[in-house]
């Protein structure tokens, strides 16, 4: 008997009708460990996020976004999953719609946050929700984590000076504490990073940081010395109920996107009172101070040489290469980098029909052999101490069809398009996003991925609040963060183009106006460009970004990487 067998033969032994599961574990907001993705293990969905319902009878369901609607059903087996597509159904309309009066849904008050149980519930009148922490095998990823701290040369501000604003905002609003559940807050306020990840740093661990400036870590396998931060007190995760009840009648700030339903039912329990506030640590973090920003650009550098180095032996090398070589490749250029920690995630190296598949990652069953005639979609990243990068560029591989040319410029001018945009101050990513998709929606074409996100400093590559996309990004946006934008799109079989720069917002000028300046410096593929469907601001944009690009790199490279760049940044 399969998992899934197995599983619907439990929820048929406690009378459960479904259940409920997310790509989460007690970390909600947070990338997890390959060990802990139980929707994988279940399913053979591979994907970065995804739900699936469990059903006792019928069809279980997995509920995925437009990224992964090519993938999932490739990945999964349609006689026991139906792949559902939230682009076109949402996930509570379906539940909606679909579940019958009286259903009775399992879930894991671990995984699901307080938020999104309140809107489900609220939802979803007719179903009943019941908690079940032991109904799957804990997904808590039990390899230990080395702890270590994240220089003052690289964070810019310490530990202490970010904790006193936190209890100064605790005492201003007259609240006991605040429990930060959110690992990449509490890695960026503690100034601590950690190995339990393959390509993300954060500490996996919560702070209870009291108003007087205590602060109580619970964290599961971290490896460390306490004595090495005698002002923090550590403990394991387990001892967290505990220690709330030595709380009682406290009067505690949490954020309800990313705390677990089950510190809800804790604190209840134990007449602490919770008042919902966004993550302040997340919205500070975000705004990256003047040695982050420094540190960012130089990490930028240093990419670039990795990437442009990789590039120039692409040029000259890629017949009869395979996906897995290419990302093997690339990782040995980055890998040599001053202040290089890993990966920021798995390289996405996609050739032709591959491409298409919009958060494909090569695995030795879909291993493509590189060869003249189609694109490779190179999507990659690394954490440097200082800083991290994720850019993304197409490259035609001999030479390329008019339609992948043109379709290509197509997306290069929806990415200028935004690249030049001048916005008020606090404008949300939602009121930009269409400036990426306009120059598509001409020709009748879109993509069903955001077009930007966050990024952190040595830190998640996919960092909140902020976002650019047609939904689910209202935050104001600022000078001194830092997004993405990467419009593209993906015909079936055939082949992906996407192309992505990191950018730091700024300010323009001297009006409270907002800007985007460009903090990956390679160049775009020239063959992938018809300078007839660009006007002249376009060819300006694209020049001058070139100049800068070879400008700044070249005297970082040898003889023969500077004169492939010098060609490649040739004026159009």
């Amino acid at each position: 008997m399969n998992k899934l067998d197995s599983l619907i033969s439990k929820l048929h032994e406690l009378q459960i009708d479904g259940y409920f599961l997310p790509r989460n574990n007690m970390f909600i907001t947070e990338d997890i460990h390959p060990a802990e993705n139980q929707i994988m293990h279940i399913s053979g969905f591979t994907g970065s996020a995804g739900t699936l319902l469990i059903m006792k009878e019928g069809l279980s369901r997995l509920f995925v976004d437009g990224r992964y609607e090519l993938q999932a059903p490739k990945e999964t087996d349609p006689d026991k999953i139906e792949v559902i597509c939230t682009a076109h159904t949402a996930l509570l309309e379906w539940l909606s719609q679909n579940l019958s009066n009286g259903f009775r849904m399992g879930y894991n008050p671990l995984t699901i946050s307080i938020a999104d149980l309140s809107r489900m519930q609220s939802k979803l009148p007719q179903i009943k929700f019941i908690a079940i922490e032991n109904f799957i095998t804990t997904s808590q990823n039990h390899v230990a984590g080395r702890v270590f701290e994240h220089a003052l040369e690289f964070s810019g501000i310490s530990r202490e000076e970010k904790i006193a604003h936190i209890s100064e905002f605790l005492t201003k609003h007259q609240k006991d504490a605040w429990l930060f559940c959110a690992a990449d807050s509490v890695s960026w306020l503690l100034n601590l990073r950690s190995k339990c990840l393959p390509d993300t740093p954060i500490l996996r661990a919560y702070a209870y940081v009291s108003s007087t400036g205590e602060v109580s870590v619970f964290g599961a396998n971290l490896e460390l010395n306490e004595k090495q931060y005698p002002t923090l007190k550590f403990y394991p995760i387990n001892a967290l109920p505990d220690f709330l009840k030595k709380h009682k009648k406290e009067q505690i700030y949490i954020d309800e996107i990313s705390t677990p339903s089950a510190i809800s039912t804790i604190c209840r329990k134990h007449k602490i009172t919770l008042y919902h506030h966004s993550d302040i640590c997340g919205e500070y973090k975000a705004l990256k101070n003047p040695i982050e920003l420094q540190g960012i650009r130089k990490a930028h550098e240093r990419d670039a040489v990795a990437l442009i180095k990789f590039l120039h032996w692409l040029d000259k090398n890629f017949d009869n290469q395979t996906e897995l070589d290419i990302v093997e490749k690339l990782h040995e250029f980055r890998a040599q980098g001053d202040n290089y920690f890993s990966e920021s995630f798995e390289t996405i190296a996609a050739y032709a029909s591959n491409g298409a598949i919009v958060h494909y990652q090569p695995a030795p069953s879909t291993n493509k052999i590189l060869k003249s005639g189609s694109l490779l979609l190179l999507d990659s990243g690394a954490q440097y101490y200082d800083g991290t990068t994720d850019i993304t560029r197409t490259i035609a591989l001999g030479t390329p069809t008019q339609e992948m040319i043109d379709i290509a410029t197509y997306v290069l001018k929806g990415h200028i398009n935004l690249s030049r945009a001048i916005f008020p101050n606090k404008t949300t990513g939602q009121h930009l996003d269409s400036l990426a998709r306009f120059p598509l929606w001409q020709k009748g074409l879109d993509y069903k991925h955001g077009t930007g996100h966050g990024v952190g400093c040595f830190l998640n590559v996919h960092e909140g609040p902020l976002g650019i996309s047609t939904s689910y990004s209202s935050y104001p946006l600022q000078s001194g963060m830092i997004t993405s934008i990467e419009p593209g799109y993906y015909k079936e079989d055939r082949f992906g183009i996407r192309i992505e720069n990191l950018a730091e917002i700024s300010t323009c000028g001297q009006s409270n106006m907002l800007c985007f300046i460009p903090l990956t410096l390679v160049p775009f593929d020239k063959k992938l460009i018809n300078p007839a469907l660009l006007n002249p601001e376009e060819i300006a944009w694209i020049n001058t970004y070139h100049e800068r690009v070879y400008q700044t790199i070249s005297p970082l490279l040898d003889s023969k990487d500077q004169s492939w760049l010098k060609t490649a940044c040739k004026k159009i």
